[in-house]
């Protein structure tokens, strides 16, 4: 019986050893796309060839992938069911967000052991970046809030009506989406822009007499969010947990985020003790605090070391620039006897603040605040760079104005108080 088994063995062995190896790999001939053709995005390319192999195709995928041998768009994976295939498939360039270039066409063949690819160097012509459409959030009652777009050709299309309050809005161009918390009852809400569907939503847990959430900001797809309870969120475009940061014995506010910091304004529970936190955005671990004489309205960034804050003690304005690598704030320009509204960066060295009582124009250098928009009470300020136009909110008129001379191109007039603004764009 032993001798049985070793023979055995041997034999298993020996058909093993003689049994070829798969050293051949498929064959790929492309005929279309032409090497060095010109395409544009959202183009479909009729993918044209043939692939083989000795003994069997496992898959095809095509791709597209950049100079740094990055994906570029949506990949395509093909399962042959033969040893030769005719390769005749349609390929979208989808990604909207490519720049212009030189890329290759990658078509990767797999029998399973070997793999064969294919490189076919293209050249593409991104989509030119649009203005969709301008967003703005009113409240018509006390527990509902309507979101809104003015469309390119002004008119406006009403995105959502739902129930509960309003605190904050933000936009994702990278996302295609806008976002808003409630306040006390509102939930905070995720709503896609291709249908005007909801994505996603978090319902508040009411805090009797308090706020719940408190504020929205968001950055390349990250949406931050702030509670009163002292925790700051971070999710990804669906819905899901990124970071908390937990920050007990304060309530958390204004948000804002520029390169890897994060700020938040924060006051601490039962005192007028108020301070700005800034984290490392990746970690959520505290790099420096500060304390804050001002209930911030809006930050905005100067460059990568300053960013300004803007905020009221009372009925005073502030205009305050903090220095990241001294941690510390100085102030530029005195504001006059009012309160600072809205503010907005035009580019290093300009600012436009809404005021109480106009929208001024602060320059860094020379030093200097200059009315800009006299008697225009501005809640909400945004400025579209591509078209130089200034969008601003006063009550119930959304207003856009020619921001070289000031001249008033158009006006739509909402139903009810505007509460806030966003600018959509293509990409």
């Amino acid at each position: 019986m032993k001798k049985l088994f070793l023979a055995s063995l041997l034999f298993s062995f020996l058909l093993i050893s003689c049994k070829k190896k798969d050293d051949i790999s498929p064959y790929i001939q492309i005929t279309y796309p032409y090497v060095n053709s010109t395409h544009n995005v959202f183009d479909t390319l009729v993918v044209i060839g043939s692939v083989s192999d000795n003994e069997h195709l496992d898959y095809v995928k095509i791709s597209l992938i950049d100079e740094n041998n990055i994906t570029a768009c949506s990949v395509v994976t093909l399962y042959p069911e033969s040893e030769d295939y005719t390769l005749n498939h349609e390929f979208v360039i989808d990604n909207i967000f490519m720049a212009s270039g030189n890329y290759n066409l990658l078509v990767t063949a797999s029998d399973g052991v070997n793999e064969t690819r294919k490189y076919i160097a293209l050249s593409i012509n991104e989509v030119a970046k649009e203005l969709t459409g301008v967003l703005f959030v009113e409240t018509p009652t006390t527990n509902s809030v309507t979101v809104n777009k003015v469309k390119p050709d002004l008119s406006v299309l009403q995105i959502a009506s739902v129930d509960g309050d309003f605190s904050s809005s933000a936009i994702s161009t990278k996302n295609q989406a806008f976002y808003m918390a409630g306040s006390e009852t509102g939930s905070f809400r995720a709503i896609e822009m291709l249908n005007n569907s909801e994505l996603w939503n978090i319902a508040a847990t009411p805090l009797p007499g308090a706020t719940f959430f408190s504020d929205v900001f968001e950055d390349d797809g990250s949406i931050y969010i702030s509670y009163y309870d002292g925790i700051i969120k971070t999710f990804d475009k669906n819905g899901n947990l990124k970071q908390q940061i937990f920050e007990n014995g304060y309530r958390c506010f204004k948000l804002f985020k520029t390169g890897n910091f994060l700020f938040s304004e924060q006051l601490q529970t039962g005192t007028t003790n108020r301070r700005m936190v800034v984290y490392n955005a990746s970690s959520g671990v505290i790099i420096q605090t500060i304390p804050l004489d001002m209930e911030v309205v809006a930050f905005c960034k100067r460059n990568d070391d300053n960013v300004f804050v803007y905020g009221n003690n009372g009925t005073q304005g502030y205009m305050k620039d903090y220095v990241i690598s001294t941690n510390s704030f100085w102030e530029p320009h005195p504001l006059p006897a009012e309160k600072v509204l809205s503010a907005e960066r035009i580019d290093d060295n300009t600012f436009l603040l809404g005021l109480e009582n106009g929208v001024s124009k602060y320059t860094y250098n020379p030093n200097s605040l200059t009315d800009y928009l006299p008697a225009v009470s501005a809640s909400s300020l945004k400025y579209d760079a591509l078209n130089n136009v200034v969008v601003l909110s006063q009550a119930s008129s959304l207003r856009f104005y020619n921001y070289m001379n000031t001249s008033l191109v158009s006006t739509v007039t909402a139903a009810s108080e505007i509460k806030s603004i966003n600018l959509l764009y293509n990409k």
